[in-house]
């Protein structure tokens, strides 16, 4: 009596063992699918993420030329010219991998940076500027998402560059070199 309840124990596990690997069988498809489906968003997001740190050191260059182009601007006797500003700004953005994009008037402003309460402010009195800031935007091609109906993503990145104005003990008025602040 033992050997054959014995016998009947084993014939259900071989049974369950048939019933599982033929259940592995059918999802396998699915399982493929679905790795490559994580494999091709990863391979869209990864390049989004390196556009978008192109489109990052671009504002942030634009940004550190349009200060320093503010800054000589603000010596004595000088006057704001946004468009020499502007074009500084273009130029660097430009030589820094946004060759695509033009900065527009919109996307460029001049302003106060308060690093007390890091606060920056757009336009104030051209004496009180010590900031500028940039909007770099581009359009980042996609290689596998067409498939869901888009092919293109837009990339926004901006920086905000200032630079520090002080007096000496003569009374003069002394600037610091620009630094990034955002």
């Amino acid at each position: 009596m033992h050997e054959q309840a014995e016998s009947k124990r084993l014939h259900r596990q071989r049974s369950v063992k048939r019933q599982r690997s033929g259940a592995i069988m059918a999802l396998m498809p699915v399982l493929i699918l679905a790795l490559v489906g994580i494999c091709v968003l990863m391979i869209d997001l990864g390049h989004i993420t390196a556009v978008k740190s192109d489109a990052q050191n671009a504002a942030d260059a634009a940004t550190l030329a349009g200060a320093l182009q503010l800054r000589m601007q603000r010596k004595p006797g000088g006057t704001l010219k946004m468009s020499e500003i502007r074009n500084r700004m273009q130029e660097f953005s430009e030589a820094n991998g946004m060759q695509s994009h033009e900065l527009k008037a919109s996307d460029c402003s001049s302003g106060i940076w308060d690093p007390g309460n890091s606060t920056y402010t757009a336009w104030g009195t051209f004496s009180n500027r010590n900031a500028v800031r940039a909007t770099v935007k581009c359009e980042c091609d996609l290689f596998f998402a067409h498939v869901f109906g888009t092919s293109i993503s837009t990339v926004e990145a901006e920086s905000i560059s200032a630079f520090n104005v002080s007096q000496d003990s003569d009374g003069d008025t002394v600037f610091s070199l620009p630094y990034v602040v955002n």
